[in-house]
């Protein structure tokens, strides 16, 4: 099972070699591919052959490519991979508005969970609880949008008094940051399953190429909060170090079907059990991941 993430942040020549990626910056170190999870390229010096490509592709890595203040702006994902992919295809286009409102609920009611649990970790006991009275009204499709009300208290909590989603500030870095890596490990996994990444079950925006990976990485999310709020301070600078940490979230440990998994392989299960929910028709088999408390997974 892959589990490296790369983070590439000076000039570099990267090139294949005996099914390992090699990493010329004037010395030369080698990777086995098959270590490799995620790539965040960071400098915008970096030489990268076709052949390296083609074969992150073949093994299902997920490459980030980043702006000039090394925020992630784009992705590198396998091109449909999936062996049937005209019938999963078919499948997802044809998903009836209940169902989708079925899993919607299934996704924002993990998240709130999750949200408190975030909450309980700071000691804000008061308001965990306050958050978990909301779930009852969490109904199909969340037509009432507790989503957004818990949100509004949720961030109010986290942080300071007076934080904004919208402030320029290191702790808005590290949450746009974080959330990236997770959907575009989502989206790796979505082409994985021969989804359509554009046609989500909530988000709905013909702007957004990956509505189904912004339906996904809902109850994921806390995990970027709890680690920003356990690990920075608004003094802190959005160094190499921050952002590799925020990479490396990626094989930290959370629950899902009753056992540990790294986030990696939880973002896969969940995926591989919308499969069987939708085959099934039943959104209850839907499995989404539980918040533990931050630590790195052990790999047997």
């Amino acid at each position: 099972m892959s589990w490296r993430s790369l983070i590439i942040s000076h000039p570099s020549k990267l090139s294949l070699k005996n099914n390992q990626l090699c990493i010329e910056q004037g010395e030369i170190w080698s990777v086995p591919l098959e270590d490799i999870s995620a790539i965040v390229i960071e400098s915008q010096q970096v030489l990268i052959t076709e052949s390296l490509l083609s074969k992150l592709c073949e093994n299902n890595t997920v490459v980030y490519f980043c702006d000039s203040k090394h925020i992630p702006n784009g992705y590198l994902l396998p091109y449909y991979q999936h062996s049937r992919q005209l019938k999963v295809l078919k499948e997802q286009i044809l998903l009836s508005e209940p169902f989708k409102k079925r899993c919607w609920q299934r996704i924002i009611k993990q998240k709130v969970i999750n949200q408190a649990y975030v909450l309980r970790c700071i000691g804000k006991f008061d308001i965990e609880k306050r958050l978990l009275k909301m779930l009852s009204n969490i109904d199909s499709g969340d037509t009432k949008n507790i989503e957004g009300q818990v949100a509004k208290i949720y961030f109010k909590e986290l942080f300071e008094r007076g934080f904004n989603r919208n402030f320029d500030n290191i702790y808005n870095a590290c949450l746009d940051y974080g959330y990236t890596i997770l959907r575009g490990a989502i989206a790796r996994s979505i082409a994985q399953y021969g989804y359509i990444p554009s046609l989500g079950i909530h988000h709905k925006s013909e702007l957004n190429n990956y509505n189904l990976a912004d339906d996904f990485i809902e109850p994921f999310r806390p995990i970027v909060d709890l680690w920003t709020r356990q690990n920075i301070n608004l003094k802190d600078e959005f160094r190499t170090k921050i952002r590799n940490e925020l990479v490396d979230l990626l094989n930290y440990d959370v629950i899902i079907d009753g056992k540990r998994n790294c986030v990696l392989n939880a973002i896969n299960i969940m995926l591989s059990s919308f499969t069987t929910s939708i085959q099934s028709k039943d959104y209850e088999k839907l499995l989404v991941p539980i918040i533990v408390p931050l630590e790195r997974h052990t790999y047997g």
